[in-house]
C-alpha cells in the first residue's frame, strides 16, 4: 500500500492523488522494468493520452475523477488497500475553487479592480482630462514595475525558492534542493538518475532513508560534502548527457520532465525522435540552441521548470 499524506485541502488532494497513480504506473511495470505506455494505458481507461498525462501530473489542476481512479486501480493492478484512499483524495480535489479575479500583473502586487463600465450616451470628457488620465496610468504602471522589482530583490536568493518556468534564456535557473521528505517528480528524476549510474534504488517518486543513503554514497564517491541533499553541487555530477539513440533510466527522467513542462511524451526509456522534438521544443520555449541534446543547462531548466510541493 502507497502511503498517503493526510491533506484536506483541494490542491493538496489533486497533488497527492496525481502522486499515487503514477506510483501505481510505476509499479505497473513487468520483470523487464516496461510499464505500459500513457497512449495504451489512455485507450484502455477511456481517455486521451494529454487528458492521462494531467492526472499523473500534481502540477495540473485537472485531477482523475472516481470512474477514472477506479479504471486505473483495476488495469494497473494496483494495492487494493490503495482505492479507497484514492478515491477519498479524487473527491477532495474535485472542490477546487475556480478564480473569482484575474491575477495581478506584477507577481505580488494586490489586484486591481475592474473599472466600472462608462453610462450610456455619457458626455465624453474634454481633452485635457484624457492627457492627463494617460500620464496618470504610465506613472501608476512604472510605479508598481519599480515596486515588483524592488520586493522581489528583497527575497532571499535560496534554493527552496521556486525558479520561474517562464520562456526566454535561462541563466539565472538555479538547480532545485531536494531532500529527505519530498515526494515529487524532481525525487522521480533523482532516483533514476541513481539508477542510471547503477545504484539500486527503488523508483517511487519518495525521498525517503533508502534514497538518501544512496545519495550519500554517490555523494562520496564525487568528493562531494555527504549530506544527502541533491542541491547546486550534486545535480550537476548526477545528470548525464542524453541524445537521439539513448535508452535507459536517464532517458525516463528527461521524458518525465517534458511530460510535467506541459509537452506529453511516453516513459519508454528510450529517447525516439518524438522525444528528440519535445527537448527541441522544450529548449526553444527556454532560449536555449534546440540542439535535441539534454546538456546540462537544458537538466537545470528542465528541473527547475517543475512546480514544487
Amino acid at each position: 500500500m502507497v502511503e498517503v499524506r493526510p491533506d484536506h485541502t483541494a490542491s493538496g488532494a489533486g497533488q497527492e492523488l496525481a502522486l499515487l497513480l503514477r506510483a501505481w504506473w510505476e509499479a505497473a511495470a513487468d520483470e523487464s522494468g516496461r510499464k505500459p505506455t500513457q497512449e495504451s494505458l489512455a485507450r484502455r481507461v477511456g481517455v486521451n493520452q494529454t487528458t492521462l498525462s494531467r492526472y499523473f501530473n500534481p502540477a495540473h489542476a485537472s485531477n482523475a475523477p472516481k470512474d477514472i481512479v477506479r479504471a486505473l486501480h483495476a488495469t494497473l493492478a494496483a494495492p487494493p488497500d490503495d482505492l479507497s484512499a484514492a478515491l477519498a483524495l479524487a473527491e477532495t480535489a474535485a472542490g477546487v475553487p475556480a478564480p473569482l479575479e484575474p491575477p495581478s500583473p506584477f507577481p505580488g502586487a494586490p489586484a486591481q479592480p475592474a473599472p466600472p463600465a462608462p453610462a450610456p450616451n455619457a458626455p465624453k470628457p474634454p481633452r485635457s482630462l484624457w492627457r492627463a488620465a494617460l500620464v496618470a496610468a504610465v506613472t501608476t504602471g512604472i510605479a508598481l514595475a519599480s515596486w515588483a522589482l524592488l520586493a522581489d530583490r528583497r527575497l532571499p536568493e535560496t534554493h527552496d525558492r521556486p525558479v520561474a518556468a517562464a520562456r526566454g534564456p535561462v541563466a539565472t535557473a538555479r538547480w532545485p534542493l531536494v531532500r529527505l521528505g519530498e515526494k515529487s517528480s524532481l525525487t522521480w528524476t533523482i532516483q533514476r538518475l541513481l539508477r542510471a549510474d547503477g545504484r539500486h534504488v527503488k523508483a517511487d517518486g519518495i525521498f525517503g532513508p533508502e534514497t538518501r543513503r544512496h545519495v550519500i554514497a554517490f555523494q562520496r564517491t564525487r568528493g562531494l560534502q555527504p549530506d544527502g541533499k541533491v542541491g547546486e553541487r550534486t545535480w550537476p555530477m548526477l545528470v548525464r548527457p542524453v541524445a537521439s539513440g539513448a535508452k535507459g533510466p536517464e532517458v525516463e527522467a528527461v521524458q518525465d520532465l517534458l511530460d510535467r513542462a506541459g509537452l506529453p511524451a511516453d516513459i519508454t526509456g528510450v529517447y525516439t525522435t518524438g522525444t528528440l522534438r519535445a527537448v527541441s521544443d522544450f529548449q526553444t520555449r527556454r532560449g536555449l540552441p534546440p540542439t535535441g541534446t539534454v546538456d546540462t543547462p537544458t537538466w537545470r531548466a528542465l528541473t527547475a521548470s517543475v512546480p514544487r510541493p
